[in-house]
């Protein structure tokens, strides 16, 4: 067997190989030759194919030649993402053979690449059973490729929709929200399976975070969505997952504490504790409450207490010490906890004795402080050491130091299990805050406001001494004696209030941004408010005026990301009309959601009939602002949401009258409204006590005219608005409105007289006049002046528009209408028609059918069109679906780049390409099955290859006529020129070289390839496009040349029907002899230059006399563009196209270019973006100023776009210019779309 030959035909020789190979038995032969094979061909889909047939005679549990060599494919090959696409990665998980499924899922050799994560991801149970992959551990262990896809296989399971739930948004409410519950329960065997991936996946590096979630999954998302019977059933294996539960229920806890900021800043400020103090620190939910709840205290105290014993018996590190936190803060209210309080506690200090990391420490500061919040520390020496600590260690009482908001925190708590030590040594503990910045003053005001401390103040033999430290405290500044005014508040008799209003009161809207403004800092000082407008009106009000104003402030500047203050904070303080007013005058700028509105005036509601005329009031406000006001801007569409959300509470029928008997002079003003408003209308209307009087008004509005002339674009598109609410109200089976027959009789008569009385009908679009014979429907006569009206705009419709209104009466059975139907009366019946349109289909199906495929494979073809934009296009009909599928058995369509390559392409009956397909790229071919894709390969009519191709062509390419090759290596030109013997029918043919790497010794193949193309095409062949990158080899300038030559020949042979195109590429980044390439310049039709800055001044005009067009990629250097516009304005060089790709602004490059005599198409393609150009417009006008002088000039492109990669692998990205057509000055030029202008004279 020869696996590499030196000759040319050595591909030939290696495909031999191949297919001894494919039918070797002999299993050590395999094992010697298939990895070096393998490693040439599986860059290759095309070839690999051949050996993913093994696959289909691959039996799972069967040990034979196809299971050995299976096993040793795997070895070899590690595109996991065409084993997943093509369900062979699903049936090899099935296998029992622990060497298959280590191998697959082993991280090393199967790519487990972001490649294959972002195209498969999510991957559901219908691709991948869970309980497959699952498995699977039973011959392997766990690693993150197994991890990755059970974690989104899990993902799928609890969010089916692909949005998933962050946890932190559920934690706290988990037990109280009905979104949680399913519609569908999940089974005990789904549950079970992913406990167990719980079980297993922690002993995957790394897998922290995973764990966390899925926990969190099972803990918080599993037992509302289970059966009691399943609940049951799964005790022992949630009793497993509690020891997990303790270990991984930490790990958001930590990022919490990294999050916030806990390094020690160059200077303290009252912004950096604002920052810090607004920032909320996390605490895990009880992930053991269901567990509880259903399981019982005892069992899980049981588990409880066996894990502290093996933990204690383990301990070692530092992951342990987190453990034991995780399972301290979990078991906080258990008896457990109660009764080895101390023991506990010396694990608490065991662990601060430890170096432990930063977050760590706060971890255990927070989850010991809500231990001495509950039970109180009453060892002395837990005490002193812990005091000892926060004031030594940690430095809280140094006057730069910045602590961790929780070293505060906790320093309170601690301070406050002992209120004797606290109150002997209070000058000291108070003193630690205030030489401090003033916004430390909340710590201060946390810890005077514990019952202990505030209890033992009031009873203490100097209490009034202790008091009056803090006021001295207060007296510092107005912001020293806000953030202490919920504690004067407790200590201060009520009448004792206005006198500490000024002291305050500046503190409250100052302009000071650094100021701690949480929710306790508003709602104390609304507190202290609404308690004193009860005796002294005139300073609350003032100070509830500053509060709103500086509440409001607070929620703007915070409103791009989580305000630290909410709005319903402030809703129990508002009681009285002046109140709501100020609220309202204030955040009425700031309010542009509906739902806001709807939560405050739900609140309003419960004040009685103040706050229900206060809400109809406001409403009616919002309906009478003029359009041309700058408030009105979307608050039509912001009422009907509020209206929607408020109905169903008061009496909203007048501002829905008033909304609705107004609504079409409002829409008009919009362009569109969203299908969810005309919801909401409808179901405005339905709520109505007097429907019919209100919905009459609502089509008065409709017909209403407020000119001579009828607009009929205006009145087209509110009919549309019109029909969909009316729709929604009238013909919905199942919800339609319930009135009395008159009713509906009178409104469809007010409708369609109003309609038909304008004698708008003929201008009106078929679906739009079908529209209004339907409201005829109801009726069982009408009036003869309404008929006769009808009758004469029926008349004026033309022949087709007649034909199909009658069928439209024919088939719904508006029998009220089929007077039209009388020959006497209308002049034709529907028989008549039916007759017609017999002989008509009869006679010509296949024009009708001609325009229709004509029709879609215009659409098909335009490379705007969009996958989904197809997709409706076939779905119209039969017709519909097989023209699209003849538009790609007989046109070029791209395969769109945003269409996610795991989704597979087929041949089946269903599919576009079902016919047949007549263009891809070579790389495309891995869409499609492995059994398929030969033979889709052998179809086609369009091919372009421009990736590595090992693949051996062996049949006719009988419908090939398009082919275009970009050559990257030598193998690929070995198999080009193989492939040329299997071509016979080719019109054109691009050829490019784009790497200077070829082996000399394979350039011949260029020279094979053009002569089988033009001896094996000789009839057919019309175009030959030749590019070549130059390389200043002596040996390989005279291999090309002798390639030109043939080219050459093949035109004088055929003149009249050959046309080609030779691109010669120059790019070089070092000086070179320009006259080395002499010999090819000649026959030169296209020059490509880049990077030219070292040879542009040896080009002279006289070695390119057949140049035809040029793309230039712009030198940074402005003194080159001399030289450029010299050469390319020398009478010698007749350029028809120019192509220039500018690095800089393209007004300064290539005025005199464009002027260029006999110069008919011109493109600039500007590198980077359009939009960073310091004016645009002006640049792009400067461009059509400079075209519009050249009278030759007919078509003009401008893209944003450039160029990468080197050496000729180089791309040229191209998009539209983001710029307004309309706004430029084209003068002769017309925009046929935003990049292409063209002349017509």
């Amino acid at each position: 067997m020869i696996l590499v030959s030196n000759s040319n035909n050595y591909i030939v020789e290696f495909s031999k190989s191949v297919n001894e190979l494919l039918n070797e038995r002999n299993t050590d032969v395999l094992k010697k030759l298939i990895g070096p094979i393998l490693n040439s061909v599986k860059i290759d889909y095309m070839f690999m194919s051949k050996f993913l047939k093994w696959f289909d005679e691959f039996q799972p549990n069967t040990y034979n030649i196809q299971h050995s060599r299976v096993l040793m494919l795997l070895q070899c090959y590690d595109k996991i993402e065409i084993l997943f696409g093509k369900s062979i990665f699903r049936k090899l998980l099935e296998s029992n053979d622990p060497k298959i499924i280590q191998t697959l899922l082993l991280d090393s050799t199967s790519g487990v690449t972001t490649h294959f994560f972002n195209e498969f991801n999510p991957i559901n149970e219908t691709i991948l059973p869970l309980s497959t992959i699952v498995n699977t551990l039973n011959y392997t262990t766990a690693n993150q490729k197994w991890l990755y896809i059970v974690d989104s296989i899990v993902n799928t399971i609890y969010f089916s929709d692909g949005f998933i739930m962050p946890i932190d948004k559920i934690e706290n409410d988990f037990t109280t929200r009905a979104d949680l519950i399913r519609k569908e329960k999940f089974t005990a065997h789904t549950i079970r399976y992913i406990i167990q991936v719980v079980l297993k996946g922690g002993e995957v590096l790394g897998s922290q975070s995973v764990m966390e979630r899925l926990i969190s999954y099972l803990c918080m998302m599993t037992f509302q969505n289970l059966t009691k019977r399943d609940i049951d059933s799964l005790k022992d294996d949630y009793i497993k997952l509690i020891p997990l539960i303790f270990t991984y229920g930490s790990s958001y806890r930590l990022r919490s504490f990294i999050g916030n900021d806990y390094r020690k800043p160059k200077k303290l400020t009252n912004i950096l504790l604002a920052n810090s103090y607004s920032q909320q620190i996390y605490r895990p939910p009880n992930y053991l409450y269901y567990l509880n709840e259903y399981y019982g205290k005892k069992v899980i105290e049981k588990e409880v207490l066996q894990f502290y014993k093996d933990w204690k018996s383990k301990r070692k590190n530092k992951e342990g010490v987190i453990r034991f936190l995780c399972f301290a803060q979990h078991v906080i209210d258990s008896t457990f906890a109660r009764d080895n309080l101390q023991a506990i506690y010396d694990e608490f200090s065991a662990a601060l004795i430890k170096t432990i990391p930063k977050p760590n420490l706060l971890y255990l500061f927070s989850v010991w402080g809500d231990y001495i919040e509950r039970y109180g520390i009453a060892n002395e020496k837990d005490f002193n050491q812990l005091r000892f600590y926060i004031v030594v260690e940690s430095k809280i009482n140094e006057k730069k130091e910045r602590s961790h908001q929780v070293i505060y925190e906790f320093y309170i708590t601690l301070l406050a299990s002992n209120s004797q030590y606290t109150l002997s040594n209070f000058t000291e503990i108070v003193n630690q805050f205030v030489q401090k910045p003033c916004n430390f003053m909340v710590y201060l005001n946390q810890l005077l406001l514990k019952p202990p401390i505030l209890n033992s103040m009031k009873t203490h033999e100097n209490s009034n001494s202790l008091y009056n430290q803090i006021k001295e405290i207060g007296k510092i500044s107005p912001e020293h004696f806000c953030y202490l005014l919920e504690f004067f508040m407790k200590y201060e008799k009520v009448s004792e209030y206005p006198k500490m209003v000024p002291q305050f009161i500046d503190a409250i809207n100052s302009n000071k941004k650094w100021l701690v403004r949480d929710e306790s800092f508003y709602i104390t000082i609304l507190k202290f408010y609404s308690i004193l407008k009860v005796k002294n009106p005139k300073e609350a009000h003032q100070i509830f005026e500053k509060t709103i104003r500086s509440f409001v402030k607070s929620i703007d500047i915070n409103k791009s990301w989580e305000s630290p203050v909410k709005l319903d904070i402030i809703y129990p303080f508002i009681k009285d009309i002046k109140e709501i007013n100020y609220l309202f005058k204030q955040t009425k700028e700031l309010l542009t959601d509906s739902d806001q509105f709807v939560k405050i005036f739900k609140h309003l509601i419960d004040l009685d009939q103040i706050g229900q005329k206060y809400i109809q009031e406001y409403i009616n406000s919002m309906i009478e602002l003029k359009p041309s006001t700058r408030e009105f801007m979307n608050t039509p569409f912001r009422t009907l949401k509020i209206l929607d959300g408020l109905y169903r509470f008061i009496n909203l029928d007048s501002q829905i009258f008033k909304l609705h008997s107004n609504y079409f002079q409002v829409i008009s003003k919009y362009s569109c409204i969203p299908d969810g408003l005309k919801v909401i209308s409808s179901n405005l209307l339905r709520s109505l006590h007097d429907f019919t009087l209100v919905y009459e008004s609502f089509i008065d509005s409709l017909l209403y005219i407020d000119s001579d002339f009828i607009e009929t674009q205006k009145f087209t598109y509110n009919l549309n608005q019109f029909n969909e609410i009316h729709q929604l109200l009238f013909y919905k089976n199942n919800n339609s409105i319930d009135i009395p027959q008159e009713d509906i009789i009178r409104i469809h008569n007010r409708l369609v007289t109003g309609i038909i009385k304008m004698n708008i009908l003929p201008d009106l679009l078929m679906y739009q006049i079908k529209m209004i014979i339907m409201y005829f429907k109801p009726f069982k006569s009408i009036d003869q002046s309404l008929q006769d009206i009808l009758l004469k705009q029926f008349q004026s419709l033309d022949i087709f528009s007649k034909k199909s209104i009658l069928r439209y009466i024919k088939q719904n059975e508006i029998r009220v209408l089929e007077y039209l139907n009388d020959k006497s009366i209308s002049g034709l019946s529907f028989n008549d028609i039916n007759q017609q349109e017999q002989n008509l289909n009869s006679q010509t199906p296949y024009v009708q059918n001609l325009i229709i495929h004509n029709f879609v494979s215009f659409i098909c073809r335009d490379k705007t069109t969009s996958p989904s934009d197809i997709l409706s296009l076939s779905l119209v009909s039969k017709l519909f679906f097989k023209s699209v599928c003849l538009s790609f058995r007989d046109y070029k369509i791209q395969i769109h780049k945003h269409l996610n390559t795991k989704y597979q392409l087929s041949r089946g009956v269903w599919s576009f390409m079902s016919l047949g397909c007549h263009h891809l790229n070579y790389r495309d071919l891995e869409r499609f099955h492995y059994q398929q894709v030969e033979d889709v390969f052998y179809q086609l009519s369009s091919l372009q290859i421009q990736k590595h191709m090992v693949y051996l062509v062996d049949k006719e390419m009988t419908n090939l006529t398009h082919l275009s090759v970009e050559i990257r290596d030598d193998m690929l030109l070995s198999c080009i020129s193989n492939m040329m013997n299997h071509c016979h029918t080719l019109q054109s043919f691009k050829f490019s070289i784009n790497t200077i790497d070829i082996n000399l010794n394979r350039i011949s193949h260029i020279s094979n390839i053009l002569q089988k193309l033009f001896s094996n095409n000789t009839e057919t062949l019309k175009q030959l496009k030749f590019k070549y990158l130059v390389t200043f080899d002596r040996q390989f300038i005279q291999l090309i040349d002798s390639a030109l030559q043939l080219i050459k020949n093949h035109e004088v042979a055929h003149p009249k029907t050959f046309k080609y195109q030779i691109s010669l590429h120059l790019t070089m980044d070092l000086p070179i002899k320009i006259d080395v390439i002499r010999p090819l310049t000649t026959t030169c039709t296209h020059l490509i230059l880049e990077r030219y800055s070292f040879y542009l001044y040896q080009i002279k005009s006289d070695m390119f006399l057949n140049l035809k067009s040029m793309t230039v990629s712009a030198d940074s250097k402005d003194y080159l563009l001399a030289n450029l516009s010299k050469f390319v304005m020398s009478p010698e060089i007749e350029l028809q196209s120019f192509s220039y790709i500018s690095n800089y602004d393209p007004t300064l490059a290539i005025k005199d270019i464009i002027k260029k005599p006999n110069l008919k198409k011109f493109q600039m393609v500007i590198n980077g973006s359009v939009q960073y150009l310091s004016s645009p417009k002006q640049a792009i006008d400067s461009i059509l100023s400079t075209v519009n002088q050249n009278p030759t000039i007919k078509s003009l492109k401008i893209f944003e776009g450039g160029t990468t990669g080197y050496y000729g692998n180089y791309k040229t990205t191209k998009v539209p210019c983001i710029i307004d057509i309309h706004q430029l000055n084209c003068g002769d030029f017309h925009p046929l779309n935003n990049y292409h202008f063209i002349k017509y004279q």
